[in-house]
């Protein structure tokens, strides 16, 4: 081999030695950081957005057998297959579970104790969202890397206990002043830059304390005890009329590098000018139809959904197959109670609100455009002040949208449902009529609290349009005649006010079995109702102890209903 050839060769080695070490230099993700890299800081980034991705899909799955989303499967268990789940899993075993263990002893040696209270309440959180949605799952043996690489489940009774002392320990955390710096705009949900901000988070926890044991209510004949002590806790009473101890996780209007913006705006207002999700007939019926339609419907109507039509001009077969046949014979016919004004809903509503039925797996017509679509609250979507007009990229709130975690409506109808059933503290119809007013006043408020355009001040309800839903529903309330029909209003009020947030929602349902008229599948043969999610696949598939469940029926610790409790 000649010199000249021999040098070429060092060169090309050398280069590509470089060039490995640049390539390598890349596979660095910054939003997981590595041990060698760790700071505290981008271990909180990486929880936070973690977590949202976990709320997101258990928000998402039990929205859809609730009704609150669109189920687009004949049966329950088709809409829960096990490969659907991977994403959730993942999310919270090496998204949260195992950043936050990497957080903890680097911020508790910096002293950064808000930093390590957000962890364990986030942490918390995502402990009883896995529990409720799958129920027994891996968690002491989990995330012990070559030490344990096929964990077992732990009773989901017991991960609950935990997840209620690590709230806990958030708590001290909170209270206890942080030697460096107070996370500030690392906080994604209140921006703590001080005591008062670590202060929201103090009450926070508690609220999730208080979730956690409502939830449980049906196993723990303590409950009620546990809750009046948090209903009179001066760190959550403060929650009670101030807005700013909502627990919202806050999206932004960047579309890029990163895209930050909610998802359901993501994926329904594209620049093809079509809609990606369908609106559950169910939701948008029990806010346009069942108390009333027209200037007498809800008044979070416009606010909830956008319609891109406004009329059914473009209804045909082949846009809109089902306006040309009868609703299912299994549909009940006549009223609906409580209101009795409309039939259970099918097909098209009035006005152009364009969903989808309940359990509808037809296919996917051309009606994108078309289709009803999310609004300004949560998703940062459009205020509908009847454009008519097709979605586009960048319209109303460009995405400046938030998932509702936990906001102060939901503590006082939590309050209601607890007072009426196991005799907590306080007035039912009271805490009633409060959620559904701070309710609306969080979701009217919601454009001028994002900096998105007013809508327009004569479609902004009044204190007299407010004021006559609220009795409407106060009277319904009234003529209840048994505990069953009056905790079905609570429930449904609370159904509409945690637009946003289907897990809660979903645990309603499956805890109280409210509300009672929902829209029947279109099957009349569904399957067994979703009671808990089957294992991701990944996990049956790769962990030598996983034994996947027998059916979606399996109910969760907390879930003591009779089988067939739920439609």
């Amino acid at each position: 081999m000649s010199m000249k050839k021999i040098m070429i060769l060092a060169i090309a080695v050398a280069s590509l030695g470089s060039c490995t070490k640049k390539l390598d230099e890349l596979l660095v993700n910054p939003n997981s950081p590595a041990p060698e890299l760790a700071s505290a800081r981008l271990y909180l980034t990486q929880v936070q957005l973690s977590f949202a991705d976990v709320f997101s899909t258990a928000s998402n799955s039990g929205g859809q057998y609730s009704r609150m989303y669109n189920m687009g499967q004949f049966t329950y268990l088709n809409a829960s297959r096990p490969e659907g789940f991977n994403g959730i899993w993942s999310s919270a075993y090496t998204g949260v579970f195992k950043h936050v263990n990497a957080l903890l002893p680097i911020a508790t040696a910096e002293k950064n104790w808000v930093d390590v209270g957000i962890a364990k309440t986030l942490k918390a959180y995502t402990m009883m969202t896995m529990v409720d949605k799958f129920g027994d799952i891996p968690y002491t043996e989990a995330n012990l890397g070559t030490e344990n690489t096929n964990p077992g489940v732990e009773k989901g009774s017991d991960v609950y206990a935990k997840a209620i002392a690590l709230l806990d320990e958030a708590i001290v955390a909170f209270k206890t002043t942080p030697v460096n710096a107070y996370p500030g705009s690392n906080d994604l949900f209140f921006g703590a830059s001080n005591a008062t901000g670590a202060g929201r988070w103090v009450t926070a926890a508690k609220l999730l304390k208080l979730r956690a044991y409502n939830t449980t209510r049906l196993v723990d004949n303590s409950a009620a005890s546990k809750i009046n002590a948090l209903l009179a806790d001066p760190e959550v009473t403060r929650s009670f009329t101030d807005a700013s101890y909502d627990l919202d996780f806050k999206f932004s209007t960047k579309q890029a590098n990163p895209n930050s913006r909610h998802p359901r705006y993501n994926a329904n207002y594209q620049a093809t000018g079509n809609a990606g999700d369908y609106m559950s007939t169910y939701m948008m019926w029990t806010l346009v139809q069942e108390k009333g339609s027209g200037s007498n419907n809800d008044p979070r109507t416009r606010y909830y959904f956008y319609r891109q039509t406004t009329t059914y001009a473009s209804v045909d077969v082949n846009t809109a197959s089902c306006a040309f046949s009868a609703p299912p014979s299994h549909y009940p016919a006549g009223p609906s109670a409580p209101y009795n004004l409309s039939p259970m809903p099918y097909c098209l509503l009035v006005s152009g609100y364009w969903g989808r039925d309940h359990g509808d797996g037809t296919g996917i017509p051309p009606d994108g455009n078309l289709r009803t679509t999310v609004g300004i609250y949560p998703a940062g979507g459009e205020f509908d002040a009847n454009q008519g007009t097709r979605v586009s990229l960048n319209r109303g709130g460009q995405g400046a949208g938030v998932h509702p975690i936990w906001q102060r409506a939901f503590t006082d109808f939590l309050n209601a449902e607890a007072a009426l059933t196991i005799g907590a503290t306080g007035s039912p119809r009271t805490l009633l009529e409060s959620g559904i007013r701070k309710s609306i006043a969080k979701v009217v408020g919601f454009p001028s609290a994002i900096g998105a355009p007013a809508p327009d001040p004569s479609l902004v309800p009044d204190a007299a349009r407010i004021d006559a839903y609220v009795a409407k529903v106060l009277a319904a309330y009234d003529a209840a005649t048994t505990n069953d029909q009056r905790l079905d209003i609570i429930m449904k009020e609370w159904y509409i006010a945690a637009w946003g947030n289907g897990h809660e929602v979903y645990n309603s349902h499956r805890r109280t079995g409210k509300p009672a008229n929902v829209q029947l599948t279109k099957d009349p043969n569904p399957g067994s109702y979703s009671r808990s999610a089957l294992y991701p696949a990944s996990y049956v598939n790769l962990n030598q102890n996983a034994v996947q469940k027998a059916s979606v029926a399996s109910q969760v610790f907390w879930d003591t209903n009779p089988a067939g409790f739920i439609k």
